[in-house]
């Protein structure tokens, strides 16, 4: 009896910690899902050039601004737009991509997509471990039943007939005379409502427990292992006070022997899911080459549009004083109701130029604060000085001809490796479909080892152990469904090496195209540089000319709007110039991104 409330007592022990286990924190799957998802990524991304060593999808804090320096003064030629960037930050562009990477809601996206295919990784892997299961249950029963029983009178009638045949036979006397006897003894004994019986009400409880505890191991060479053990244990608490207990343990492996064996075939979805996770780095390491030419473009965009503000600016003020000048002349009689009106309609097209050119960088400017994961409302302005170091540098043209590039490209351009590989995907498939049109044919191995009798059910008896072997054969006689899937992989095939071969073509395409955009930048700025100091020589010129009286208006107007337009064109030529080599870089597949977003400058490329 003792030692069955100690087996109660363990049963209640361990269910309570089965619940205590299940009752475990949200925050210990979350921390144990981001562990195995890092490392799975961290061990395949030294093989992905540019893929940065550290990687989390943790949210960025709300972005600071204070560590940034402060704008001093206002910049007039924004006009009453300067006063909205008096005391604003100022971000360089160094700090720009380093915001975005932390708060740009795409990019958190990728990096979330990313974590998402290494997390489906990691539940393939976990099928081929040991996957390990529990369960525990227990039940308190009450029962009541109806018992219908004789009264002792019609007990003792009943059990008449027997005793006087005995005493007959010990006393010698006729059976007949006994039989007689008996029967008005028994008709005496049965009056209306003595021999009928009563129904009595009989209650009863019992306490019963199962315990099943269990592995299952998926092989990669396609076998299966299975054990479980389990108990059973019933008492009865009112009545009869038995006990009842059992255990088994059961194992079985099933090892397929033609369809479905080997690895190549049993593991092709972890095989499968490995190569995703290894494309899905390359894809994300190519998304941060786009996100940071992107970054970089949009940037100089604005500061293109800064730039041309100021330039609009100084075009307007330029004819401000001319018509002023033009004015008093002719107040004096030396100049024409004709040439005055001229540079007065100059004066309100440099204006309209003017106040358009502000709205476009005020536009651009919000658009790039949301590129950048802050609010419209933030008060900031990009730094005029990159855009100052940029001219003072000038181009930096690389010197590798287009073919060049083009073999640099086939060799480092991570899209290729992942189609050559899919290549390699359809490959695999085809030989997987094919094994599924053969015959299914396992073996089967399973044994069943009971409990000891009585009470010992926590003992197992090997000698009375049941063990099986066989064989389970499947004829291919319906394999529709596998030939088509045969069939759809010699196509899926087909069409990888064809969308490989087009990659590779349209690989050389983008490289020799972007060459030929480098170079014609290359040329547009040199044309706009000989534009802006030719423009320059004739304002010049033109001055000149009007403080001696000699400028006519119409030379004036166009010496002044095409010196503007020079130099729109030549900020816009040395932008699209930059833009243009790291997309250059970017399509031959060396643009490597640093963790802050910042780009390797590549000094020379050898094929």
């Amino acid at each position: 009896m003792v030692s069955v409330r100690n087996r109660c007592r363990s049963v209640l022990a361990a269910a309570m910690a089965a619940v205590v286990l299940a009752a475990c924190s949200t925050t210990h799957y979350r921390e144990s899902a981001d562990r195995e998802v890092y490392r799975a990524i961290a061990d395949k991304s030294p093989g992905v050039p540019g893929m940065p060593p550290e990687f989390n999808i943790e949210p960025a804090p709300e972005p600071s601004l204070a560590d940034l320096p402060s704008a001093t003064g206002a910049a007039d030629f924004l006009g009453e737009a300067a006063q909205a960037e008096r005391g604003a930050r100022v971000v360089s562009l160094e700090e720009a991509l380093a915001l975005a990477v932390k708060n740009n809601r795409t990019y958190q996206n990728e990096k979330e997509s990313l974590y998402l295919q290494a997390l489906a990784l990691t539940l393939d892997r976990h099928q081929y471990t040991p996957t390990f299961s529990g369960r525990l249950s227990g039940d308190h029963q009450w029962s009541s039943s109806d018992v219908s029983k004789n009264t002792m009178l019609a007990q003792v009638a009943g059990s008449a007939p027997g005793l006087i045949a005995a005493i007959g036979e010990l006393a010698g006397t006729p059976a007949d005379l006994l039989s007689a006897y008996s029967s008005l003894v028994q008709t005496a004994a049965t009056p209306p409502g003595v021999a009928t019986t009563r129904t009595e009400v009989v209650h009863e409880r019992s306490v019963s427990g199962t315990t099943s505890f269990g592995t299952d191991v998926l092989l990669k060479g396609g076998g299966q292992i299975a054990i479980d053990l389990t108990s059973n244990f019933l008492r009865f608490l009112t009545g009869d006070p038995s006990v009842s207990t059992s255990s088994a343990l059961v194992g079985s492996l099933t090892q397929p022997l033609l369809r479905g064996a080997g690895r190549k075939v049993a593991a092709e979805r972890l095989t499968q899911a490995e190569r995703d996770l290894l494309y899905a780095l390359r894809n994300f390491t190519r998304f941060r080459q786009e996100f940071s030419v992107q970054i970089c473009s949009d940037y100089y965009g604005v500061l293109q549009n800064r730039d041309a503000v100021r330039n609009n600016w100084r075009g307007y003020q330029s004819f401000t004083r001319n018509a002023e000048r033009e004015r008093a002349l002719a107040s004096e009689g030396r100049r024409t109701i004709a040439d005055l009106g001229r540079l007065k309609q100059g004066e309100f097209t440099s204006e309209a130029s003017w106040v358009s050119a502000v709205r476009r960088y005020k536009q651009s400017l919000d658009r790039f604060k949301i590129q950048l994961g802050l609010s419209t409302d933030a008060p900031i302005i990009l730094d005029d000085a990159e855009l100052t170091q940029l001219k003072d540098r000038g181009i930096d043209h690389p010197a590798i001809s287009s073919e060049e590039a083009v073999e640099v490209a086939l060799a480092a351009r991570l899209d290729l490796y992942t189609q050559r590989d899919q290549v390699e995907d359809g490959e695999r498939k085809v030989l997987v479909a094919a094994n599924a049109l053969k015959p299914g044919l396992d073996l089967l191995l399973s044994g069943n080892v009971p409990s000891e009798g009585g009470d010992r059910f926590q003992e197992l008896d090997f000698d009375r152990s049941t063990w099986t072997a066989g064989l389970d054969l499947d004829l291919p006689l319906d394999r529709k469904s596998e030939r088509n899937s045969y069939r759809s992989a010699l196509i899926a095939y087909e069409r990888a090496k064809r969308a490989n071969a087009l990659s590779e073509d349209q690989a050389k395409l983008e490289v020799r195209d972007a060459w030929r955009t480098l170079d014609q930048a290359k040329r547009s700025y040199e044309i706009a540089l000989e534009q802006v100091q030719l423009n320059a020589l004739r304002v010049a010129e033109q001055d000149l000319l009007a403080e001696l009286g000699r400028a006519t208006a119409l030379n004036q107007v166009d010496a002044t709007n095409d010196l503007n337009e020079a130099e729109n064109n030549l900020t816009a030529a040395l932008v699209s110039h930059t833009i243009a080599r790291l997309e250059f870089w970017r399509d031959m597949g060396i643009l490597y991104i640093k963790e802050d977003g910042q780009w390797e400058e590549v000094k020379d490329a050898e094929p």
